[in-house]
């Protein structure tokens, strides 16, 4: 470790533990005696409508954020005037937290209760490089079945082949647009960073992608569920960002003992190892990050992130 690091992870290790230990368990005992949707305004400064039945927002008033250590390592990588397409973009979390890394963020949310939702937290923050368009991206315009997930996890929502009874969830009948046909009828005509969370629908958006990603060669952010899917499955993604290289990342595992999470943070830092792979493992990939190049992963990691230079 660099020794103009130790003074820098050193006090990420103190706001971290302190944050762990005593904020963060005073501030979910605080979300639990919510019982209505609320305002409320971060410590960044951003302000969502939050409701104490889903569990994203409860990490975002818990924590500040949801997913805040993969957030703050994107944040300041990109270069000025970058475009962003965020895929299943949910309540605005990743957007929101974003905004200033891009000169613009198209949301893509088809989910029409999530779309409300995400629509209200990016009027109240008043973010106008933020489009926002209540839309599925695949493969072929169709109109599908959807799962709404009714038990505090709007994320979990997604397309299904089926109109089976799953837990507490409605179905919907939602259109599906291709998704290289509407990216250029929206006049979306540069892309450097594509973020897909659409649960378990990625291969169909990305083959929707497929002239977006050849002509922009962006980033990728996706996840897989290897422990539920079989290795040609993740082939078969891959296969839609031909020559990309794709990266997990890896912070102190969650079996760690608090001695173990101490001494990883104490040399990282908030940053993760970017671990190049090629084939996955069975567990669950939150985000792998795909860079089109050695070139493009060089000039990423090279740049300091801005939230990890403070």
């Amino acid at each position: 470790m660099q020794m103009n690091h130790v003074l820098p992870n050193a006090m990420y290790v103190v706001r971290r533990s302190i944050g762990r230990t005593i904020v963060e368990p005073l501030r979910r005992r605080q979300f639990a005696r919510e019982s209505d949707v609320f305002t409320h305004r971060t410590n960044r400064g951003y302000i969502f409508n939050l409701d104490p039945a889903q569990s994203i927002d409860e990490a975002i008033f818990v924590e500040g954020w949801f997913e805040g250590r993969f957030l703050e390592f994107l944040q300041g990588r990109f270069e000025p005037g970058a475009v962003a397409l965020d895929i299943g973009a949910n309540i605005g979390n990743h957007a929101i937290h974003l905004n200033r890394d891009f000169a613009e963020i198209h949301c893509f949310e088809p989910n029409p209760d999530a779309f409300r939702r995400l629509t209200e937290n990016i009027r109240s923050n008043r973010l106008d490089n933020i489009r926002l368009h209540q839309a599925a991206l695949g493969d072929c315009d169709d109109t599908l079945m959807f799962r709404e997930n009714l038990e505090g996890n709007l994320g979990a929502s997604g397309f299904v082949e089926d109109d089976r009874p799953s837990g507490h969830s409605r179905i919907l009948r939602l259109p599906v647009f291709e998704a290289d046909k509407l990216i250029r009828r929206l006049g979306i005509t540069r892309v450097d960073f594509i973020k897909i969370d659409v649960e378990g629908f990625e291969l169909r958006v990305l083959k929707g992608l497929r002239s977006t990603i050849a002509f922009n060669r962006p980033i990728v952010s996706f996840e897989f569920h290897g422990h539920l899917a079989a290795p040609e499955d993740f082939g078969k993604l891959t296969a839609c960002l031909p020559d990309y290289q794709f990266y997990d990342l890896e912070y102190a595992p969650e079996s760690a003992s608090t001695l173990e999470k101490l001494k990883w943070n104490f040399r990282h830092g908030g940053a993760p190892v970017l671990n190049r792979f090629d084939r996955p493992e069975p567990r669950t990939y939150e985000n792998i990050l795909a860079f089109p190049s050695q070139d493009t992963f060089s000039r990423f990691t090279n740049r300091p992130s801005a939230a990890l230079a403070i």
